[in-house]
Formats: structure tokens, C-alpha cells, sequence
């Protein structure tokens, strides 16, 4: 037995020979005889059609258009569930379509509210990583305390060195070194009433990092 496909349907046939000299011919030859048909999709044998048919004919039809119709129909069933729980494709439909919808909206525009439903239904989205977000960098604040201790550190290294030489032999509280020196020691610790009370060591006292002397 064979089969023809015509269309959506398999025609079968069975095949028989005709030897050589039966009915006076010269040669042998092969004589085709239609049996019956079925659609190509069909997961079972019909049963009018399996009546017609021997059993080795009933296992060729089973195998070459039954069970490929079952496989098939099976793949079908398969990649329709999935697609049914499948967000890609309607998020990719959705792509379009509000592609689409800008493209018109340049013409008519739509009202905001309308937007914003979009916009909260991607927002209910599960994406497969959470969204990192991504906080800027705290810009290191420097330390003034450190830096003037730095800076003091770094003044008594100059004048050891003699970067400013030594004092004169006279007027030496005109000159610039003291001055500054006066400066900073005014502003460190303050021992004018009115200046004091924006020194370092009030501000330390006040946040009691410092003892308030005793008088």
C-alpha cells in the first residue's frame, strides 16, 4: 500500500503485480487500486476505512499518517499553552501597537489618563531581575578637624625648616609670623571675650568635646 497527498488529503492505494503472460500480456507490470481516503490530520483510522484494510495496511496507515497527526497535534497543544502564558509576545504586540499609537497621536491627540493606564499595566510587569537602582556616589565631605591638624602639623614642619627665617631683634610682634601665629592661636582657642566665643575651643565645648575651664 501507498499513499498520495493531495491538498489536505491522503489518498491510499493498493499496489498489486501483474506477472508477465497472465491475460495474454508480454510484461509484467503493477496495477494501482484505490482503497479509500483520510484526511492528512487525522490522529485515529477511521472506522470505515479500517474495515477495508489488512492489518499489515492498518499499521502502514497508523504509522505514516496517524501517528505523525498525533505528534503534530500534541506540538500544537504544547505551543498553544505556552504561548496562552506567554507575556513576550503581548509584550511585544503591545510594542506595536503603542508605536502605532504615537505615530497617530502626532495627528490626534489621546487623553492623559488613557496613557497613564498603559503606563501602571507596564509597571505591574515581573521583570526577571529587579530594577537596580542605582544611588550617585556620596562625595566623600572632607574633615575640617583633620585638615587643620594637617595644617598645623604642616606650618611647625616650615618654620622648623626656616621657611620664615628667624625673629627679628627687635619689633618682632609686627611681623608677619606673628601676626599669624596670633591669628591662629585667637582663633583656636580665643582669648578675647569677644572673639572667643567663635573659637575652636568653644564650639568643641559647647558640643562637649571639650572641658570649659574653670575660673
Amino acid at each position: 500500500m501507498h499513499k498520495k497527498v493531495r491538498g489536505k488529503t491522503a489518498y491510499l492505494y493498493r499496489s498489486s503485480w501483474v506477472p508477465k503472460g497472465a491475460s495474454g500480456n508480454t510484461h509484467g507490470y503493477s496495477v494501482q487500486t484505490y482503497v479509500g481516503s483520510l484526511a492528512v490530520d487525522s490522529t485515529s483510522l477511521p472506522k470505515d476505512l479500517e474495515a477495508l484494510l489488512t492489518d499489515d495496511e492498518r499499521l502502514y496507515v497508523e504509522t505514516v499518517v496517524c501517528r505523525p497527526a498525533r505528534e503534530a497535534a500534541d506540538q500544537a497543544r504544547k505551543a498553544s499553552e505556552q504561548r496562552e502564558v506567554d507575556p513576550l509576545w503581548r509584550l511585544t504586540e503591545a510594542a506595536r501597537l503603542v508605536g502605532d499609537a504615537a505615530e497617530c497621536s502626532q495627528r490626534r491627540r489621546v487623553p492623559r489618563q488613557r496613557v497613564q493606564e498603559v503606563s501602571d499595566a507596564l509597571g505591574r510587569v515581573q521583570l526577571l531581575e529587579p530594577a537596580e537602582v542605582k544611588t550617585p556616589p556620596q562625595e566623600k565631605r572632607p574633615d575640617p578637624l583633620l585638615e587643620a591638624l594637617g595644617a598645623v602639623r604642616a606650618a611647625a614642619a616650615a618654620v622648623r625648616a626656616g621657611s620664615y627665617g628667624r625673629a627679628p631683634e627687635t619689633g618682632v610682634r609686627s611681623s608677619r609670623p606673628y601676626r599669624l601665629w596670633s591669628d591662629i592661636y585667637e582663633a583656636v582657642c580665643g582669648t578675647d571675650g569677644e572673639t572667643s566665643n567663635g573659637s575652636l575651643m568653644r564650639a568643641l565645648q559647647d558640643r562637649g568635646f571639650a572641658k570649659s575651664r574653670q575660673r
